[in-house]
Protein backbone atom coordinates (compact mmCIF):
# COMPACT_ATOMS: atom_id res chain seq x y z
CA UNK A 1 0.00 0.00 0.00
CA UNK A 2 1.36 3.41 -0.97
CA UNK A 3 1.90 6.03 1.66
CA UNK A 4 0.76 9.60 0.98
CA UNK A 5 4.10 10.84 -0.35
CA UNK A 6 4.48 7.84 -2.67
CA UNK A 7 0.95 8.32 -3.96
CA UNK A 8 1.68 12.00 -4.64
CA UNK A 9 4.79 11.11 -6.62
CA UNK A 10 2.96 8.44 -8.61
CA UNK A 11 0.32 11.01 -9.64
CA UNK A 12 3.04 13.46 -10.69
CA UNK A 13 4.94 10.80 -12.64
CA UNK A 14 1.88 9.48 -14.48
CA UNK A 15 0.84 12.97 -15.52
CA UNK A 16 4.37 13.97 -16.57
CA UNK A 17 4.70 10.82 -18.69
CA UNK A 18 1.40 11.55 -20.42
CA UNK A 19 2.29 15.21 -21.04
CA UNK A 20 5.77 14.39 -22.32
CA UNK A 21 4.27 11.94 -24.81
CA UNK A 22 1.73 14.53 -25.97
CA UNK A 23 4.42 17.20 -26.40
CA UNK A 24 6.65 14.74 -28.29
CA UNK A 25 3.76 13.99 -30.63
CA UNK A 26 3.59 17.64 -31.71
CA UNK A 27 7.34 18.30 -31.54
CA UNK A 28 7.11 20.73 -28.64
CA UNK A 29 7.83 20.85 -24.91
CA UNK A 30 6.56 22.39 -21.68
CA UNK A 31 9.77 24.38 -21.17
CA UNK A 32 8.19 27.78 -21.83
CA UNK A 33 4.62 26.87 -20.88
CA UNK A 34 4.14 29.75 -18.45
CA UNK A 35 5.77 32.23 -20.80
CA UNK A 36 3.04 31.33 -23.27
CA UNK A 37 0.28 31.37 -20.64
CA UNK A 38 1.27 34.44 -18.58
CA UNK A 39 -1.07 36.91 -20.27
CA UNK A 40 -4.10 34.62 -20.08
CA UNK A 41 -3.35 33.73 -16.47
CA UNK A 42 -3.02 37.40 -15.54
CA UNK A 43 -6.35 38.19 -17.20
CA UNK A 44 -8.15 35.26 -15.57
CA UNK A 45 -7.03 35.92 -11.99
CA UNK A 46 -6.77 39.67 -11.51
CA UNK A 47 -10.44 40.65 -11.61
CA UNK A 48 -11.91 38.82 -8.60
CA UNK A 49 -9.17 38.89 -5.97
CA UNK A 50 -11.04 41.12 -3.50
CA UNK A 51 -13.90 38.62 -3.25
CA UNK A 52 -11.69 35.52 -3.25
CA UNK A 53 -11.99 33.47 -0.03
CA UNK A 54 -8.21 33.09 0.28
CA UNK A 55 -7.63 36.85 0.19
CA UNK A 56 -10.56 37.46 2.52
CA UNK A 57 -9.14 35.06 5.09
CA UNK A 58 -5.64 36.52 4.86
CA UNK A 59 -6.90 40.11 5.04
CA UNK A 60 -8.53 39.32 8.39
CA UNK A 61 -5.29 37.93 9.80
CA UNK A 62 -2.62 40.40 8.74
CA UNK A 63 -1.85 43.67 10.52
CA UNK A 64 0.17 46.67 9.26
CA UNK A 65 3.39 45.23 10.72
CA UNK A 66 2.99 41.76 9.16
CA UNK A 67 5.51 40.41 6.67
CA UNK A 68 4.28 37.98 4.01
CA UNK A 69 6.15 35.51 1.81
CA UNK A 70 4.25 34.60 -1.37
CA UNK A 71 5.77 31.42 -2.82
CA UNK A 72 4.95 31.00 -6.50
CA UNK A 73 3.51 34.50 -6.69
CA UNK A 74 2.73 34.30 -10.41
CA UNK A 75 1.55 37.62 -11.81
CA UNK A 76 1.06 38.94 -8.30
CA UNK A 77 -2.59 38.34 -7.60
CA UNK A 78 -2.23 38.03 -3.83
CA UNK A 79 1.07 39.90 -3.50
CA UNK A 80 -0.49 43.05 -4.95
CA UNK A 81 -3.70 42.72 -2.94
CA UNK A 82 -1.92 42.18 0.38
CA UNK A 83 0.84 44.77 -0.04
CA UNK A 84 -1.32 47.78 1.02
CA UNK A 85 -2.28 45.92 4.21
CA UNK A 86 1.15 44.81 5.46
CA UNK A 87 4.70 45.99 6.05
CA UNK A 88 6.37 43.86 3.37
CA UNK A 89 5.62 41.15 0.81
CA UNK A 90 8.39 38.95 -0.57
CA UNK A 91 7.32 37.38 -3.87
CA UNK A 92 9.15 34.25 -5.03
CA UNK A 93 8.47 33.54 -8.71
CA UNK A 94 10.77 31.82 -11.23
CA UNK A 95 8.97 32.80 -14.44
CA UNK A 96 10.18 36.08 -15.93
CA UNK A 97 6.98 36.72 -17.91
CA UNK A 98 4.84 36.27 -14.81
CA UNK A 99 7.15 38.40 -12.71
CA UNK A 100 7.08 41.23 -15.24
CA UNK A 101 3.30 41.57 -14.82
CA UNK A 102 3.74 41.68 -11.04
CA UNK A 103 6.46 44.33 -11.20
CA UNK A 104 4.55 46.46 -13.72
CA UNK A 105 1.41 46.40 -11.58
CA UNK A 106 3.37 47.17 -8.40
CA UNK A 107 4.97 50.17 -10.09
CA UNK A 108 1.65 51.38 -11.50
CA UNK A 109 0.04 51.16 -8.05
CA UNK A 110 2.99 52.82 -6.31
CA UNK A 111 3.63 49.82 -4.06
CA UNK A 112 7.16 50.13 -2.70
CA UNK A 113 6.99 47.35 -0.09
CA UNK A 114 7.24 44.41 -2.51
CA UNK A 115 10.53 42.62 -3.09
CA UNK A 116 10.93 39.84 -5.64
CA UNK A 117 13.05 36.71 -5.68
CA UNK A 118 13.28 35.41 -9.29
CA UNK A 119 13.77 31.71 -8.61
CA UNK A 120 11.95 28.52 -7.75
CA UNK A 121 11.14 27.88 -4.11
CA UNK A 122 13.45 24.88 -4.19
CA UNK A 123 16.38 27.14 -5.18
CA UNK A 124 15.40 30.14 -3.04
CA UNK A 125 17.75 31.08 -0.17
CA UNK A 126 17.03 28.96 2.89
CA UNK A 127 17.15 31.96 5.21
CA UNK A 128 14.11 33.72 3.71
CA UNK A 129 11.52 34.20 6.44
CA UNK A 130 8.26 36.03 7.00
CA UNK A 131 5.49 36.06 9.57
CA UNK A 132 3.04 34.44 7.17
CA UNK A 133 3.90 32.18 4.23
CA UNK A 134 1.33 31.70 1.48
CA UNK A 135 1.38 29.33 -1.49
CA UNK A 136 -1.55 29.50 -3.89
CA UNK A 137 -2.15 26.80 -6.55
CA UNK A 138 1.55 25.96 -6.80
CA UNK A 139 2.01 22.45 -5.41
CA UNK A 140 0.34 20.47 -8.20
CA UNK A 141 3.45 19.65 -10.30
CA UNK A 142 5.94 19.51 -7.40
CA UNK A 143 7.29 15.96 -7.13
CA UNK A 144 9.37 16.34 -3.94
CA UNK A 145 6.37 17.70 -2.11
CA UNK A 146 7.50 16.88 1.44
CA UNK A 147 10.76 18.79 1.00
CA UNK A 148 8.85 21.73 -0.51
CA UNK A 149 6.35 21.81 2.35
CA UNK A 150 9.05 21.47 5.01
CA UNK A 151 10.83 24.51 3.56
CA UNK A 152 7.57 26.48 3.58
CA UNK A 153 7.04 25.59 7.21
CA UNK A 154 10.59 26.53 8.17
CA UNK A 155 10.17 29.96 6.55
CA UNK A 156 7.07 30.89 8.55
CA UNK A 157 7.40 32.63 11.91
CA UNK A 158 3.66 32.44 12.57
CA UNK A 159 1.68 30.40 10.04
CA UNK A 160 1.56 28.79 6.59
CA UNK A 161 -1.38 28.94 4.18
CA UNK A 162 -1.92 26.73 1.13
CA UNK A 163 -4.63 27.27 -1.45
CA UNK A 164 -5.51 24.21 -3.52
CA UNK A 165 -8.30 22.89 -5.69
CA UNK A 166 -10.45 19.89 -4.92
CA UNK A 167 -11.21 19.39 -8.61
CA UNK A 168 -8.98 20.65 -11.40
CA UNK A 169 -9.86 22.27 -14.71
CA UNK A 170 -8.62 19.06 -16.31
CA UNK A 171 -11.64 17.27 -14.89
CA UNK A 172 -13.86 19.52 -17.01
CA UNK A 173 -11.70 19.41 -20.13
CA UNK A 174 -11.06 15.65 -19.85
CA UNK A 175 -13.58 14.80 -22.62
CA UNK A 176 -11.69 17.14 -24.96
CA UNK A 177 -8.39 15.47 -24.04
CA UNK A 178 -9.94 12.05 -24.66
CA UNK A 179 -11.32 13.24 -28.00
CA UNK A 180 -7.99 14.46 -29.33
CA UNK A 181 -5.51 12.11 -27.63
CA UNK A 182 -7.53 8.93 -27.23
CA UNK A 183 -6.69 8.27 -23.58
CA UNK A 184 -8.03 9.37 -20.20
CA UNK A 185 -6.47 12.54 -18.77
CA UNK A 186 -4.10 11.90 -15.88
CA UNK A 187 -5.23 14.17 -13.05
CA UNK A 188 -3.07 16.29 -10.76
CA UNK A 189 -2.98 15.89 -6.98
CA UNK A 190 -5.67 17.82 -5.11
CA UNK A 191 -5.97 19.35 -1.69
CA UNK A 192 -6.84 16.00 -0.08
CA UNK A 193 -3.52 14.58 -1.29
CA UNK A 194 -1.62 17.54 0.19
CA UNK A 195 -3.49 17.15 3.46
CA UNK A 196 -2.49 13.48 3.61
CA UNK A 197 1.16 14.36 2.97
CA UNK A 198 1.10 16.98 5.75
CA UNK A 199 -0.43 14.44 8.12
CA UNK A 200 2.28 11.95 7.22
CA UNK A 201 4.86 14.67 7.99
CA UNK A 202 3.36 15.15 11.45
CA UNK A 203 1.66 18.44 10.52
CA UNK A 204 -1.99 18.39 11.59
CA UNK A 205 -3.36 21.19 9.45
CA UNK A 206 -6.66 23.04 9.52
CA UNK A 207 -8.91 23.10 6.45
CA UNK A 208 -11.59 25.42 5.13
CA UNK A 209 -13.55 24.27 2.07
CA UNK A 210 -14.48 27.22 -0.13
CA UNK A 211 -16.21 27.82 -3.45
CA UNK A 212 -15.21 30.32 -6.12
CA UNK A 213 -16.59 31.19 -9.56
CA UNK A 214 -14.96 29.25 -12.39
CA UNK A 215 -11.97 31.29 -13.56
CA UNK A 216 -11.39 29.62 -16.94
CA UNK A 217 -12.99 32.40 -18.97
CA UNK A 218 -12.18 33.85 -22.37
CA UNK A 219 -13.00 37.18 -24.04
CA UNK A 220 -13.59 35.50 -27.41
CA UNK A 221 -13.88 32.10 -29.04
CA UNK A 222 -10.62 32.61 -30.92
CA UNK A 223 -8.75 33.23 -27.65
CA UNK A 224 -10.46 30.20 -26.11
CA UNK A 225 -9.20 28.08 -29.01
CA UNK A 226 -5.68 29.45 -28.63
CA UNK A 227 -5.48 28.94 -24.87
CA UNK A 228 -7.22 25.58 -24.73
CA UNK A 229 -5.11 24.24 -27.59
CA UNK A 230 -2.11 25.05 -25.39
CA UNK A 231 -3.78 23.55 -22.33
CA UNK A 232 -4.67 20.37 -24.22
CA UNK A 233 -1.25 20.13 -25.92
CA UNK A 234 -2.62 20.17 -29.44
CA UNK A 235 -0.95 20.71 -32.77
CA UNK A 236 -1.48 24.32 -33.84
CA UNK A 237 -2.50 23.52 -37.41
CA UNK A 238 -5.60 24.77 -39.20
CA UNK A 239 -7.44 21.43 -39.14
CA UNK A 240 -6.99 20.95 -35.38
CA UNK A 241 -7.90 24.55 -34.60
CA UNK A 242 -11.04 24.30 -36.75
CA UNK A 243 -12.10 21.09 -35.00
CA UNK A 244 -11.47 22.59 -31.56
CA UNK A 245 -13.30 25.77 -32.57
CA UNK A 246 -16.39 23.74 -33.48
CA UNK A 247 -16.29 21.75 -30.23
CA UNK A 248 -15.84 24.84 -28.05
CA UNK A 249 -18.58 26.76 -29.85
CA UNK A 250 -21.12 24.21 -28.62
CA UNK A 251 -19.51 23.61 -25.19
CA UNK A 252 -18.57 27.00 -23.74
CA UNK A 253 -21.27 29.16 -22.18
CA UNK A 254 -21.68 32.93 -21.97
CA UNK A 255 -21.17 34.37 -18.50
CA UNK A 256 -20.71 38.04 -17.54
CA UNK A 257 -19.77 39.00 -21.08
CA UNK A 258 -17.17 36.22 -21.35
CA UNK A 259 -17.07 32.64 -22.57
CA UNK A 260 -16.63 30.13 -19.75
CA UNK A 261 -16.41 26.42 -19.14
CA UNK A 262 -19.84 25.08 -18.06
CA UNK A 263 -19.09 25.04 -14.33
CA UNK A 264 -20.70 27.63 -12.08
CA UNK A 265 -18.14 27.22 -9.32
CA UNK A 266 -14.89 25.56 -8.34
CA UNK A 267 -14.32 23.88 -4.97
CA UNK A 268 -11.01 24.62 -3.27
CA UNK A 269 -9.44 24.34 0.15
CA UNK A 270 -7.52 26.73 2.36
CA UNK A 271 -5.08 24.65 4.39
CA UNK A 272 -3.18 26.29 7.23
CA UNK A 273 -1.01 25.41 10.19
CA UNK A 274 1.30 26.91 12.80
CA UNK A 275 4.83 25.53 12.41
CA UNK A 276 6.39 23.96 15.49
CA UNK A 277 9.95 25.27 15.29
CA UNK A 278 12.51 23.66 17.57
Amino acid sequence: MQNAIERWKSLIDARAQQMDAAYAEIGSSSADYWNRRAQGYHRATRARTASDPFFQKLSQIVIPDTTVLDVGAGTGRFTLALAPLVRQVIAVEPNAAMLSYLEQEASAQGLANISTVPTTWQDAPSDIQADIVICSHVLYPIREVDTFLAKLSAAARQSCYLYMRALHFDAFTAPLWQHFHGDARQQQPGYIDALAVLYEMGIYANVDIVKTPGSMRFPSLDIAVEELAEHLILLQDEATRTELHELLASWLVKRDGMLAIPADEMVSAIIWWTPQHT
